[in-house]
């Protein structure tokens, strides 16, 4: 069967491929076989680990009129770089464009190989016990000449699937020249995603072990630590009553539900531990004992953190790596495990306020650009409000500015009067004036963020500027989403460009963390991969922002034998440091947790 929409691509050869592969959580995958079809001939090539430990090349062209077609290119990127194999090819990324063309569509769940097929009516082509063939190949074997043929079978099915999934999503959508090159834009970033997968980052495997080995013991001592401040916790268990109590002695103002109950979700945690800072602790302690095995982070025997990434899995087309098994998901101070090895050092870049840089620049609002050129749009909020004199600083006029700061933060995601008047302790006819303000002095942002609104509350599509786009028809979504989206989509788009440009610039690039990059170097060297990597973001900014619109970049270095540290995780890594410390001296307290931790 012939599919003309696929074979017309503008490349010398395509091809599709898959691998099968298993390995434990953290570790570099353990190839098992490989199949590869070039699309335009049929031929088929089947390739099992034993020969494929012998090739020194892949069995198939790599240069960039290559393409290649596969479903989640990391994994195929991953076990190209396992085999030490070239990945200079184009790639069309399957799952990136079935997400990219459904993002928004209610009915669709789970994105899955099956259920694209299954989406464009291509049923035919999903392989019969797919399970118990993920299962099998999990086992790491050995295996039996039947059940190798049944690996190869398998894998050849999802291959084979391939070039039809494709031609479906380019009938669906008539593909022009600019749609192809955002679909390989996306494909550029899978690879550096499978690059960054590879790579990982490096965590301190020695005291992560001996942490895990006494973690049931530290964590009682932990509550008795940090509830002496507080007064919430009994017997192990946090008290809402008693925490009612202690806002109320401080006089703190905290959201609540609809039955007039403390809002206590981790979200609204993050948000008030930013308002008071003296919260923090608690904070960290809840997301401690809530959210936090230590054994469920994804450490290789190698001392590297790896996971997938999950790129293209929110909305917005974020990343949503597990925040389990994501040394960057779980408590801040759990960020203090990370630590360059002998010789090396590792710089975290983040962007300065990209949120509001990209309202600013795409609303094409000068006011609220020059807010954010001025190093400090909170501030400059006030004076451009009226609200503050020409000349206040940070210094001078305190109080206005962290009340405007809960204004220009908020407005991003549509926060009420009552949220503002929370996170600015202010009364709330203060707060809807200070939002009405914001209005005023931002005319140009609000009529692009209400125009926007709009559009998707009318199941139109939404799109960012290369091409990455939400529609949503008849389901049940918030109007805030749609005012939050173009800040949070352009600003994926930028981070998807920054880490396309740092990998193929050969900067050893670890991981992306929302609106920031983390790279590794040798302790000499870092300095300049760290010009290098701002050069990229500032270019990723520009092509997203438009010309001569370039967003700020701050960045943190760590040499060995330093460790990385969150800055509002330090408290509670000294609480942990010093409580490892103590139960150390009395093991006899507690039982041992031997088994917490294993590489």
């Amino acid at each position: 069967m012939m599919y003309n929409q696929t074979l017309s691509l503008p490349f010398r050869k395509i091809y599709a491929i898959d691998f099968e592969y298993y390995g434990d959580a953290g570790e570099v995958p353990k190839i098992v076989c490989m199949v590869v079809q070039n699309v335009r001939t049929g031929e088929l090539s089947r390739v099992w680990l034993d020969e494929l430990r012998k090739m020194k090349t892949p069995p198939f062209e790599t240069e960039e009129d290559i393409v290649i077609l596969t479903y989640f290119a990391p994994a195929e990127i991953q076990s190209m770089l396992a085999l030490d194999w070239s990945t200079n090819v184009s790639v069309i990324d399957l799952f990136a464009e079935f997400r990219c063309e459904t993002n928004g569509n209610p009915n669709i769940i789970r994105k899955r190989l099956v259920d694209a097929l299954s989406h464009y009516h291509l049923e035919h082509f999903i392989p019969e016990e797919k399970e118990a063939m993920r299962s099998l190949i999990l086992s790491g074997g050995p295996w039996t000449k039947d059940q190798q043929e049944d690996i190869l079978h398998y894998c050849e099915q999802d291959v084979l699937a391939l070039a039809p999934l494709l031609n479906a999503i380019l009938e669906h959508q008539n593909w022009s020249d600019l749609r192809l090159n955002h679909a390989l834009l996306r494909g550029r970033y899978m690879k550096a995603v499978g690059s960054m997968q590879h790579r990982g980052i490096p965590i301190d495997i020695d005291f992560l072990q001996n942490l895990a080995i006494h973690w049931e013991q530290i964590k009682i001592e932990l509550i008795e630590t940090v509830n002496v401040d507080f007064g919430v916790y009994v017997d192990g268990s946090f008290k809402e009553a008693l925490f009612e109590s202690y806002l109320a002695r401080k006089g703190h103002a905290w959201p609540r539900l609809n039955s007039g109950r403390l809002a206590l979700d981790k979200d609204t945690f993050s948000l008030m531990s930013k308002r008071y800072p003296i919260v923090q602790p608690l904070h960290e302690l809840r997301k401690t004992l809530n959210e936090l095995k230590l054994n469920n982070l994804a450490v290789g025997t190698d001392g590297r953190n790896r996971t997938m990434l999950s790129p293209f899995s929110a909305k917005t087309g974020r990343n949503q790596p597990s925040t389990a098994k994501f040394v960057f998901g779980p408590a801040k101070w759990v960020r203090g495990l990370i630590k360059p090895e002998p010789g090396m050092a590792l710089a975290y870049c983040d962007w300065s306020s990209q949120e509001i840089a990209i309202a600013a620049a795409l609303s094409e609002d000068e006011l609220l650009w020059r807010a954010y050129e001025s190093g400090d749009p909170y501030i400059a909020f006030a004076i451009q409000a009226g609200l503050a004199p020409a000349g206040a600083t940070k210094e001078t006029h305190k109080d206005i500015r962290n009340r405007c700061k809960s204004v220009v933060l908020g407005t991003n995601y549509g926060m009420s009067a009552y949220g503002v008047a929370q996170a600015a302790q202010i009364h709330e006819i203060e707060a809807k004036s200070l939002l009405q303000k914001h209005r005023e002095t931002y005319r140009q942002f609000w009529a692009w963020a209400d125009n926007n609104k709009d559009i998707g509350l009318l199941g139109l599509k939404l799109e960012t500027c290369f091409g990455w786009s939400i529609q949503v028809e008849g389901g049940n979504v918030k109007a805030n989403t749609f005012l939050n989206w173009p800040m949070q989509a352009n600003g994926a788009e930028m981070l998807r460009i920054a880490c396309v440009l740092a990998v193929e610039r050969g900067i050893k690039l670890c991981a992306p963390i929302h609106d920031a990059l983390m790279i590794e170097a040798p302790s000499e060297q870092i300095d300049t991969e760290v010009e290098k990597l701002k050069e990229c973001m500032s270019q990723a900014s520009e092509e997203v922002l438009g010309k001569g619109k370039i967003c700020r970049v701050d960045a943190d270095i760590v040499k060995y034998p330093d460790r990385y540290m969150d800055e509002q995780g330090q408290e509670m890594w000294a609480k942990i440091m010093s409580l490892l410390t103590k139960v150390q001296k009395q093991p006899s307290r507690y039982p041992r947790n031997t088994h917490a931790f294993s590489t």
